[in-house]
This record gives structure tokens, sequence and C-alpha cells, in this order.
């Protein structure tokens, strides 16, 4: 505690006080920098490994059915192993929009991301696969910046951001906060529409949400937690209301924009609608979802959905170096469906326990992000993808952060956690599926 003027000499005061400022606004910035570094290494070296000593899967699963021209130079070590899967088709998107062949499957995939990596295309001269990836590891650091300030906004203290961020940048899947996701860019918006909100830059908040909104569909919910913001304050002064209304339903301008985008460039409006059939989504309750991540509800090409232990049988049988690196074993491993299991389960258990630690608003973002993909599993894997859209889900983060506290707990988390991370980034590396 810094002693008052009366009990020091004004001088040593004054430059006591200043050294306090200094290490304050400090902290700010340097502890999320140094978390953001640590995340960054623990993905860049083990996805860089994999691609120089790896062996690719097959078959890959890019646009068009075949792979795009391998990067070059330092982009290849770097930006290569950390462009698969949705990367490449924010990458067609970036250079031929929305129109052109495969076009309906592109209404999938929101166009800020590609939008920007177009632009920075244009400007700079750099691939658009390079573009994105410094956007998104940019764009998380950001994330990680803001997330600590919010946090301490609400809970008046530096310890309960410092564990929410370590747990959300050592996460096993938060690889995509590294690849060409959307994952950094939208989580950097959302979380600061809310910091922005908690400020009181409510019109500019707004402006930030419609941003978010153009990066995941899921944007358009930030709505809730601004309605919820507002009841905070103002409770039944019903005229308080009208300076904020407005701007609380920006988020609905995302889809809008990306509607007229849609129709300019496919002729169809609601195609990111009509393309959810197309990814094999369907429309069912949260329980008959959660039974068919369990059991087999429907086999696609041949490959059931459910859950399999057959990966667990081949290693038990030949608990072998040969068997955990055959493709056979990691293809098994990758569609057993245990991952998003494992992961929704644990998401929903902390949205419980949040629902008593994590202020109204937070909680108002947090449960459409669990409960929309429940009404909208895959044919595929029932929970495809619940593994990546948790990362976003920030406020159950602070809820993992006060879990796992006590030592015994935080450190057998970490080590399992970490290694998951590795492991996780090894395998989308080489074209196995992750999430």
């Amino acid at each position: 505690m810094t002693l008052s003027p009366s009990f020091e000499p004004p001088g040593r005061a004054r430059g006591q006080n200043g050294r306090t400022r200094r290490g304050d606004s400090a902290e700010w910035w340097a502890f999320p920098l140094r978390v953001w570094v640590i995340h960054w290494l623990l993905v860049q070296i083990p996805a860089t490994y994999a691609l120089r000593f790896g062996v690719l899967n097959e078959p890959q699963s890019p646009p068009y059915g075949e792979m795009p021209p391998p990067l070059t130079g330092l982009a290849h070590w770097i930006v290569e192993p950390l462009r698969n899967w949705d990367g490449l088709w924010y990458r067609l998107i970036a250079l031929e929009g929305y129109a052109g062949g495969t076009q309906s499957a592109k209404a999938a995939f929101w166009p800020l991301l590609p939008g920007i990596m177009r632009g920075g295309n244009i400007v700079t001269g750099w691939t658009v696969d390079s573009v994105g990836y410094l956007v998104a590891n940019l764009t998380f650091l950001g994330a990680l910046l803001v997330i600590y300030r919010l946090i301490s906004l609400d809970y008046g203290d530096t310890d309960t951001a410092r564990r929410a961020i370590w747990a959300l940048a050592l996460f096993p899947t938060a690889l995509f906060f590294s690849a060409v996701y959307t994952e950094s860019l939208f989580l950097l918006l959302t979380v600061s529409a809310l910091y922005l909100w908690r400020r009181d830059m409510i019109w500019l908040a707004g402006l930030v949400s419609i941003g978010a909104a153009l990066s995941r569909s899921g944007g358009v919910f930030l709505i809730l937690p601004f309605l919820a913001l507002l009841w905070d304050r103002h409770r039944r002064d019903w005229r308080g209301y009208w300076s904020g209304i407005i701007p609380a339903f920006f988020p609905a301008f995302g889809p809008a924009i990306f509607a007229g985008i849609l129709s300019h460039e496919q002729a169809n409006w609601n195609a990111f609608i009509d393309v959810q059939e197309q990814w094999n989504r369907y429309s069912a309750t949260p329980w008959e979802t959660l039974r068919c991540a369990v059991v087999t509800c429907h086999t696609l090409g041949g490959e059931p959905d459910g859950i399999s232990w057959s990966w667990w049988t081949a290693l038990w049988q030949h608990p072998t170096w040969e068997t955990i690196t055959s493709i056979a074993w990691r293809n098994d491993l990758a569609n057993s469906d245990v991952l998003e299991l494992v992961v929704t389960v644990l998401f929903l258990v902390l949205a419980l326990v949040g629902l008593k630690v994590l202020p109204f608003y937070l909680t108002a973002w947090v449960l459409p992000g669990l409960l929309i993909p429940l009404l909208q599993p895959s044919e595929v894997h029932a929970l495809m993808s619940m593994p990546r859209f948790v990362l976003v889900l920030f406020p159950l983060f602070i809820v993992l952060g006060k879990l796992i506290q006590p030592a015994v707990i935080r450190i057998p988390w970490y080590i399992v956690s970490v290694t998951l991370l590795v492991v996780l980034t090894a395998q989308f590396a080489l074209w196995y599926w992750v999430s």
C-alpha cells in the first residue's frame, strides 16, 4: 500500500506513486503480451515441426478438392501449416469473392476476415494467406489485452483476469487463435464492444459490434448483453433506455450487410441460411444432439456419427509408437468425437457454474453461443466444431480459471492442456480433423 504524504517526504511519495502508476500501466499490456508470446510459441513450433518432419494426411479437404500452390520463403514454414481447412476457404473468398466456383458453399464463411485479407494483399502485396495469419495472431494479442481490462473492471482485481487469459490461451484447441480462422478477430471485436459499453461508450460499442457480426454469425447476439447492461443500469427508469436502445441493436446490421453482399454476388440474400444444409447441418433439440454425440444417428458417406473408441482399442492392443504415428490410428482418433463430447460437457458445466459467478450480461452473451450449435448439429459429427466454437465464449474461461485455482488441480490441468495443444496443433498442420 502506498503511504500518504503525511507519512513520507513529499518528493519520495510522489516518486513512489509515479513508479506505482507506471507499474500498473505496464501490467495492462505486459502480462497479456507474455501470455500471447508463450501461446504463439506453443502453437507455431509444433506446426512448423509437423510440416517439416510429418506426413500429410490423405485425402486432404481443400476447396475444389485440390491444394493451392504452396507458399514460398518464410511463409511456407510459418503460415502454410496454419492455413488448413477453413483457412483455405477464407483464402478463396479473399481472392474470388462469393461468386465463382462452389459459390453456395462460400456463404458459410462471413465476410470481414476475407475482406481484410483482400485489402491487406492490395496494400502490402503479401499473399492473402500471410495477411490472414497476421490478422489472426495480432487480433488475438489485442483480444487478450482487452479481456484483461474488462475482467479487471468487472471483478476489481487482476488475479481473476490473469487466470482467465492463461486458461484461454493454453486451452487444447486454442491453436485456432493462431490459424487463418475468425476466432481471434471475432473475440477481439466482441470483447471490445462489451468493454466499450461497460465504459459508457455505447455508440462506439455498437459500431464495433457490427464488425463482430460481420465476422461470425454469433455476433448478432451481442444485442443480448447490451440489453442486459441497459437493464442493469436503468431498471424501471424507462426513459433512461432510449439513449441506448438504438446502438444495442447495431449488431443486426451485420447479417443485413452480409445479405446484401450475397444478394449482389449470388442473387440469394439468405444464402448464409440455406448453406447450412449443404454443410450437413439440421435442426434438433439439444438433448437429441447430445444423444447423437454418443450413439450413431447418421451414417454420412459410410462414416457414423457418435462417439467411437476404436482408437483406444487399437492402442490397447498395440501400444507402440508405430500405432500412434500411423495415419489410420490418427484418423480414428480425429474422427472419434471424443474431443467434441468432452469439451461440450465441460462447457455446459462451466455455464451452469457461471450462473453463480458471472455478471448477468456475460451469461447473456454465453448462453446463445452454447445453445445454437446444440440446435443445429451436423450429420458428420453431431457436435462438429464445438471445441472451436467455445473458444470465443471468454466468460467461461473466467469460471474455468476459478475452478482450477488450487494448485493440486491447476498443475495437472495445464500439463494435460498444453500437451493436447501441442498434439492437436500438429494434427491440424498435417490435415487431420481437429474441430
